[in-house]
C-alpha cells in the first residue's frame, strides 16, 4: 500500500512542486464541518508567468515524444487513479463536501475521460483536401496553439478538469490547472 499523500500545500510551479511565492495564503476548509483541511501559500503573477514559460518550453519536449509514449504517460496515470481511488475519493468528500456516491462517480469518470484520451495520441489526423488550384491538394495538419489555461470548477472539480486537460495530452498541448477561483484564490494579483 501506498503512503497516502501529504502535500497539499505544495503547488506544480514551473516544472516543480513548491509552494508559492505570495505573502498570502489560504485555508482550505471542509464545507460540512468547516474544519480547515490545509493552509497554503499563494502563487503570485511571477510563479504564474514562471509556470506558462516552463510549459511552453516543456511543450517542444513533449512535442518530440512519440505517441505511444504520451499514450504509457496516460495509462501511468491511469494506475495512480486505481492505486489511489480511497484517497482521492475521501479527499472529494472533504474538500468539496461530496457524498462517497458522488466521489465514486467523479472518480469514475475521471479515471475514464483519462482512459480515453490514452487511445488519442494514435488517432491524431491531418486531412487532405481537394485544391482550388488543378493539381494541387490542401495538407491540413492539426498543430497545438500553445499553452490552455484550465481553472477548475466547484461542483465536480476532478471530473471536469481532467476532462479539460486530459484529452490535451494527446496533441502535445501543455495545461495549466488552477482550483476553483469560488473557493479559494490560487493566484494573488494584490
Amino acid at each position: 500500500m501506498t503512503a497516502h499523500y501529504s502535500d497539499f500545500h505544495l503547488q506544480p510551479i514551473a516544472g516543480e512542486w513548491r509552494e508559492g511565492s505570495s505573502e498570502r495564503t489560504t485555508d482550505v476548509s471542509n464545507p460540512y464541518d468547516g474544519s480547515t483541511l490545509l493552509t497554503t501559500r499563494l502563487a503570485n503573477r511571477e510563479d504564474l508567468d514562471a509556470a506558462f514559460t516552463q510549459a511552453e518550453k516543456a511543450q517542444a519536449e513533449w512535442a518530440a515524444t512519440p505517441p505511444v509514449e504520451r499514450a504509457g504517460l496516460m495509462h501511468r496515470v491511469i494506475e495512480i487513479f486505481d492505486a489511489r481511488k480511497e484517497e482521492i475519493i475521501d479527499w472529494l468528500i472533504r474538500e468539496s463536501g461530496s457524498t462517497r456516491l458522488k466521489a465514486n462517480v467523479e472518480w469514475g469518470a475521471a479515471r475514464g475521460i483519462t482512459q480515453e484520451a490514452a487511445s488519442m495520441p494514435g488517432r491524431v489526423h491531418g486531412m487532405t483536401m481537394d485544391s482550388n488550384v488543378s493539381g494541387k491538394e490542401n495538407r491540413i495538419y492539426r498543430k497545438p496553439l500553445g499553452v490552455v489555461g484550465v481553472i477548475s470548477p466547484w461542483n465536480f472539480p476532478l471530473h471536469l478538469s481532467q476532462r479539460s486537460i486530459a484529452p490535451r495530452w494527446r496533441w502535445v498541448m501543455q495545461s495549466s490547472l488552477s482550483p476553483p477561483a469560488i473557493r479559494r484564490l490560487p493566484v494573488d494579483y494584490c
